[in-house]
């Protein structure tokens, strides 16, 4: 530096370098919702290595897995630091999505999307946290819903709190307002509403709905294939199943049996099926009836129409316990050629159980409607599950990572000589955190007041965002989950911020 003052020729240079980083803070200062800043403003990343997080859990099958993630990995990790804390209208009780590289007012930025409580759509610069749109449908209570992008990297879809899906520019935030958009989702939106993650796959937005906080009727879960184009829907109701529209207050006699599990409906391409699972609530299939409390649905993922499900034997005991199976939707587990049941998928449940479940035959031997036919029944290590699981196949071995409301615990899925597929613990430890994700190699799951990062293997801690180096934590949370993308790590938290972390200067 001494060589530079003292070349008179280089002031000029240095003087442009000066004004244009004092300009920069000021900017990034005068738009407001940045707590703090960093000086790596955006990703060194080109392009072409880039990627998009459109959904929650990443794919459709929501296995939780970006296996694309380059920057960050454990030999890096360490390096993660807050790059910026931004305040946004409401609390986003759920996780954001990412475009890389969307063109914005003729300028290419990552932009990051969540929906707040209060049925809002904000779109960040995921460069710096600045707000560059919103918009807030109008609307009773809450949702702890989380938005989708769409494929053609056009559009962003929210749902709001008038009980509709609502269609917006991803660029610019207008909404579409034609033809069958906004989509109904609920005609209860006063005791009904958007609870999970809403889920995007072939031209389909699937929304799952719930009851509010005290479970107060009417209300029934339901599944929702809104058709991203024209906004027509496909209705499965899983109570007064036989009814193919959304029903209003008095449709149905049954009641509850909300679908509320954070991946709502998962989509499995293997078995071109669509699969979710209801909470408590009436059960009477095993006696010719339409409803399906407490139960694994598998839909067709061309109607909605019901192919098969499972229910547990003790389905009394759950409703009377308030023991939701539908606390948590399935999760698909890759394709195990060498087993006998190839298609397996694992349910949790409030009740602190792992089922595994064979997703081409659900009820086993006894058929559409019986109830029984798991596989394997464990009890979980982590406790009750709230929470949706990572699925992870890495050297030939395929894991599952469960948080629970006492603790992560990883499992192996093993198949023995005869084809016999189980689940057996790897590990556990005593995190209690949101979902988690795997990026890099990596596990990221939040806790209250603290992001950590930990080796999938073992559950050895990585990192934490309470160490000094990180430059900040995170407030608590309640729904709030990460997502890892481009050398970033992104999360909200129940003191109304977004966070990101990162790699760089």
């Amino acid at each position: 530096m001494a060589s530079v003052r003292s070349a008179v020729r280089a002031w000029p240079l240095l003087l442009v370098l000066l004004v244009a980083a004092c300009s920069s803070d000021s900017s990034n200062n005068a738009n407001g919702p940045s707590r703090t800043a960093s000086n790596d403003r955006s990703s060194t990343m080109v392009a072409s290595q880039k990627i998009d997080w459109v959904r929650f859990g990443f794919d459709p099958a929501r296995d939780g897995v970006n296996p694309k993630e380059k920057s960050i990995t454990p030999k890096t990790v360490g390096g993660l630091h807050r790059l910026w804390s931004a305040n946004l209208p409401d609390t986003a009780d759920s996780s954001p999505a990412l475009f890389h590289d969307l063109e914005v007012s003729g300028k290419a930025r990552d932009v990051l999307y969540a929906t707040t409580k209060d049925g809002r759509i904000v779109a960040l610069d995921a460069g710096s946290g600045k707000l560059l749109w919103s918009q807030k449908p109008s609307g009773p209570n809450i949702t702890t819903s989380s938005p989708v992008l769409d494929s053609s990297k056009k559009l962003v879809f929210s749902y709001g709190l008038d009980g509709s899906l609502h269609k917006y520019d991803a660029a610019t935030g207008r909404e579409t307002k034609d033809g069958s958009w906004p989509a109904r989702i609920t005609s209860m939106p006063n005791t009904e509403k958007g609870s999970s993650a809403l889920n995007i796959a072939d031209g389909r937005v699937y929304v799952t709905t719930s009851g509010y906080l005290g479970d107060s009727p009417p209300y029934q879960g339901h599944v929702v294939a809104v058709d991203e184009a024209s906004g027509k829907s496909e209705v499965f109701n899983s109570l007064c199943s036989n009814a193919r529209h959304l029903l209003s207050d008095g449709d149905c006699s049954s009641q509850l049996s909300g679908i509320w599990g954070r991946g709502g409906a998962v989509v499995d391409r293997a078995t071109n099926s669509v699969f979710t699972t209801s909470g408590n609530g009436p059960f009477n299939a095993n006696n010719g009836g339409n409803d399906y409390g407490d139960s694994v649905l598998k839909l067709g993922i061309e109607d909605l129409r019901l192919q098969s499900s499972y229910t547990p034997k003790d389905y009394r005991q759950l409703q009377e316990r308030d023991a939701d199976l539908g606390s948590v939707s399935p999760a698909l587990l890759p394709k195990i050629p060498e087993s006998k049941t190839p298609y397996l998928l694992v349910q949790g449940g409030k009740d602190g159980k792992l089922r595994l479940i064979d997703r081409e035959n659900l009820s086993g031997e006894g058929g559409a409607g019986h109830a029984g036919g798991a596989l394997q029944v464990i009890d979980s290590a982590g406790c009750g599950t709230f929470t949706q699981p990572v699925v992870w196949k890495s050297a030939g071995r395929i894991r599952l990572i469960v948080a629970g409301n006492c603790g992560l615990a990883s499992y192996q899925v093993r198949t023995d000589s005869g084809g016999k597929t189980s689940l057996k613990l790897d590990w556990k430890t005593d995190d209690k955190s949101t979902t988690p994700v795997l990026a890099g190699g990596i596990l990221f799951a939040a806790t209250d007041g603290n992001l950590l990062a930990l080796d999938p293997t073992n559950g050895r801690h990585l990192w934490s965002s309470t160490q000094s180096s990180a430059g900040g934590s995170i407030g608590d949370i309640h729904w709030e989950s990460p997502i890892v993308a481009n050398g970033r790590v992104y999360v909200s938290d129940e003191s109304g911020a977004m966070t990101a972390y990162g790699l760089g200067k």
